[in-house]
């Protein structure tokens, strides 16, 4: 933890400031070990200060091991318990999280400070939760790998008349049984027409013989996400089911290739953009080829037309191409894919190829 935090430092360095303060409950996490879910962090030169209420106070002393854990009430609100330490240590200019801090909690604490200037800050820890640590990769596989069997469950489940919502309740089902802490998302089973919508929850529509059926899917295991996106064909699949498919999955190989310390993301998207778009398919795929997975489900880096992130060693990202047709329905498959040396290595097992129901 504490090369994390030496990396937070250096960042508030290079940005200006003596000290940032950490709001977002998965950065802090990151940093400090923390599972709870109410603290803040500040960051200084030669201190980290983690305040917290009665109720974590002693999973903070415990879990966040190397942090001086302080203790804040309703006499001591968390914005004067973030002064008190501010103006005892001289710090004169705080960072602080531009994307995760309310502007009401924002306008307080620049009241409470007076003369200490706050700074906006993006970046500052997130750039650093895009690459992964080996202890971090584990349990990202493990995640993924308890995923892999929901996958498995849900193609027992796949069956002419069955209804989507009843097939996502018996693979969540599933999956707490076997040790998933959460659905990382609320799975998406969308069948027939309602496969052209890339963020079709499972509804009360009943699968039908000869429909395409997209299965999203995430788990949250010890703190780590998995995704993963497989289609299904109900029976036997049509030429065009199959044209689309055939598109995708040339797609999503092609990005995959691309993959390796030092290439720009938004070459990854753009040879997946380039199968779809040859195959005719292009003004059907409207999303990104893909994100950064880890805390969050959709973190840093971004893979897509416009992103200026470049693909580092450990960053651990989905390449998920798709093709969604209004009317018809929709393709897509996804895979989380670990940056390595060597290219890229495929983290989610599932087997790739149509499979007919």
């Amino acid at each position: 933890m504490r090369s994390r935090l030496g990396d937070v430092r250096a960042n508030a360095s290079k940005r200006g400031v003596d000290a940032f303060l950490v709001t977002d409950i998965k950065n802090i996490r990151y940093l400090s070990g923390f599972t709870g879910s109410s603290a803040c962090i500040i960051v200084a030169e030669n201190a980290g200060i983690f305040l917290t209420d009665s109720r974590y106070t002693e999973v903070a002393r415990e879990e966040a091991r190397g942090f001086t854990v302080k203790e804040y009430s309703k006499a001591l609100n968390l914005n004067a318990a973030v002064a008190a330490e501010v103006k005892s240590r001289g710090i004169t200019t705080l960072g602080f999280e531009a994307n995760h801090l309310p502007y009401e909690t924002f306008a307080k604490l620049k009241k409470t400070l007076g003369h200490v200037r706050l700074k906006p800050l993006t970046g500052m820890v997130s750039d650093i939760r895009a690459r992964k640590d080996a202890e971090e990769i584990t349990l990202i596989r493990k995640s993924a790998g308890l995923l892999d069997r929901g996958f498995e469950a849900a193609c027992a489940m796949l069956r002419s008349g069955a209804i989507e919502k009843e097939v996502a309740w018996g693979v969540e089902s599933f999956l707490r049984r076997t040790g998933a802490d959460a659905f990382a998302f609320e799975p998406i089973i969308a069948s027939g027409p309602r496969g052209a919508l890339p963020h079709g929850k499972a509804s009360d529509k009943k699968i039908k013989k000869g429909e395409l059926v997209v299965v999203d899917m995430g788990v949250l295991l010890n703190g780590y996400n998995s995704d993963e996106t497989r289609t299904y064909c109900i029976g036997r699949a049509g030429l065009k089911q199959k044209k689309i498919f055939d598109a995708v999955l040339t797609a999503q190989m092609r990005a995959i290739e691309k993959i390796r310390p030092g290439a720009a993301a938004k070459d990854v998207d753009l040879a997946a953009r380039g199968c779809i778009e040859k195959a005719g398919f292009g003004k059907h795929f409207g999303h990104g080829t893909g994100h950064g997975v880890g805390l969050d489900v959709h973190e840093a880096p971004i893979i897509g037309p416009y992103s200026k992130d470049i693909l580092e060693d450990g960053m651990v990202v989905t390449i998920e191409p798709g093709v969604y047709i209004h009317g018809f329905g929709g393709v897509r498959i996804e895979d989380m894919v670990h940056v390595v040396r060597g290219g890229a290595e495929i983290i989610t097992k599932t087997p790739r190829g149509l499979i007919c129901l």
